[in-house]
This record gives structure tokens, sequence and C-alpha cells, in this order.
């Protein structure tokens, strides 16, 4: 693989801060609640959120999120230390698929499958840009 296609541990890292704000995968966590975004809401209240919005919650971006829930007087509880490790090791298995993917278009780019434009328009989507 080319320099400038390798991964770096830092760059990794930056991804991985950068996908946890703006994670929009819904993760059950302990007691039955839902880890979206930074925060933990009820199954009924994701429900809510999305009624009014029109969206999936996984669509909607952070304002969009905080102001339904400011619309729909949900309160705003944040995910504590141990909730974000929770959510962090199911995205584990996660995070290798992903950087395998990166791998495998990087290498169907390099063999001419996919086009420059094709590939870009792929890898914005996995660093979620």
């Amino acid at each position: 693989m080319r320099r400038g296609r390798r991964m770096t541990a830092r760059r990794v890292m930056m991804m991985r801060r950068r996908r946890r704000r703006r994670r929009r995968r819904r993760v059950i966590l302990a007691g039955g609640l839902i880890a979206l975004g930074a925060y933990k809401l009820s199954k009924k209240d994701v429900e809510r959120v999305e009624e009014h919005t029109g969206k999936s919650a996984e669509e909607l971006s952070d304002e969009e999120l905080d102001q339904a829930m400011d619309d729909l007087n949900i309160p705003k509880e944040e995910m504590s230390d141990s909730e974000f490790d929770e959510v962090d090791k199911a995205d584990a298995a996660d995070e290798e698929d992903y950087i395998e993917e990166l791998e495998r278009l990087a290498k169907l780019h390099e063999q001419g499958v996919l086009t420059d434009e094709e590939f870009e328009t792929k890898k914005k989507e996995l660093l979620d840009l």
C-alpha cells in the first residue's frame, strides 16, 4: 500500500473521536436504554424524536437531535464513561471492518476497478466526512 494511504495510529484515533461525536447508531445499553450520539434515551423517546422530525434518529445532525429533544422536553442525559466504554466495545468490531473496507476500496482503486470519483465518494462515506 502506498505511504499516503496507510492509516497511522494518530489518524485512526482522530477518526474514532469524530465517529464517536457523530455516532448515530443505536446501541442498547444495560437497562434497556439506547445510546444515541452522546445521549442515552428510552426506546419511547427515540420513537418520539423520529416521529417529530420525520427522520430516523441515525440521520439527525447533533443540532437536529438537540432541537427535537428540546421541543419534546426530553431530558438530555449524557452517557457515563462506563456506558461510552460499552458502546466502544460494540464499535470495536465495526472499526476493524471499517479499516478493512478502506483497504479493500484502496486496492480496488489501485487495480482500476473504481474510478477516482467512486473511490473518494466511498472513502468519504466510511470516514463520515
